[in-house]
């Protein structure tokens, strides 16, 4: 079994709804000998599932994490001084895809590759994409990228970084690729709520990173009203995300740099 699976396994037993199931099950257990502690644990569990559960506290969630980096002018025509590439990180792929006869980019890929795609064609710039295959797929998320953004998007790919497996491995992998190239300086694009931990990974890897964030925590006008209250998968999920992202930024400082504790994304 991989790191990879062993890291999903304890990621799913953390964060929402894993911890909470845990904790309901730890206050069923407990009720067996203490009633009142293992009643009380039930309705603290219950009551987070709720919270967590709606989309306004999901969006307040990611809203924190989106705040850290601004987004381009969506009127830019030219890239910044010094800036010589766009590196755009893989987020997981369709897998099994029968409409297409085989794996694909998923959804939060193709947001990804589209602003790409876009900022290419602002300022020229070539693209470098990044994502192996964590699980030991067969075709690299890069070359599932590359092919998308060629096919799509009619954007024209310069290198494909397959090796990595994480976000830290997107840095280290692609700083390799660019650095033979003599490009030290990039935009980087990658969804808004990530944007922090892969911007410091890319800085401690040597890099010079001009954030370009796509994906923001954004509600349509549905949950404008009595909808943003009621708890649903979509609140669970954006909820999911924004506990996943801090507790891989803080995983991140204990393993690379406990320095980072400072800079635990509020």
């Amino acid at each position: 079994m991989n790191s990879g699976v062993w890291t999903s396994m304890i990621a799913l037993l953390i964060i929402p709804p894993g911890g909470i199931i845990l904790a309901i099950i730890l206050g069923l257990l407990l009720h067996i000998k203490r009633p009142w502690l293992g009643a009380a644990v039930i309705g603290l569990a219950t009551a987070a599932l709720i919270a967590l559960s709606l989309p306004l506290t999901g969006q307040m969630l990611l809203a924190r994490l989106d705040a850290y980096a601004l987004p381009l002018s969506p009127g830019l025509k030219k890239p910044g001084k010094d800036i010589r590439a766009i590196v755009v990180l893989g987020a997981g792929r369709y897998a099994n895809a029968p409409e297409y006869g085989g794996d694909t980019v998923g959804p939060t890929d193709l947001v990804r590759l589209r602003y790409a795609a876009w900022l290419q064609r602002r300022t020229g710039l070539p693209i470098l994409v990044s994502g192996g295959s964590p699980f030991g797929e067969p075709a690299a998320e890069a070359v599932l990228m590359k092919r998308s953004l060629e096919r799509d998007f009619s954007a024209k790919v310069m290198w494909v970084e397959d090796k990595s497996r994480t976000t830290w491995g997107n840095a280290r992998y692609s700083h390799q690729l660019l650095a033979a190239a003599k490009i030290n300086d990039i935009y980087l694009v990658t969804s808004a709520w990530h944007m922090k931990r892969a911007v410091w990974a890319f800085e401690m890897n040597g890099m010079k990173v001009t954030p370009a964030p796509t994906g923001f925590a954004t509600l349509g006008k549905k949950y404008s009203g009595l909808l943003g209250y009621l708890p649903s998968a979509k609140g669970m999920e954006m909820s999911a995300i924004a506990m996943r992202e801090r507790l891989g930024f803080l995983w991140y400082g204990l393993v690379h740099n406990p320095g980072v504790m400072a800079g635990l994304p509020g």
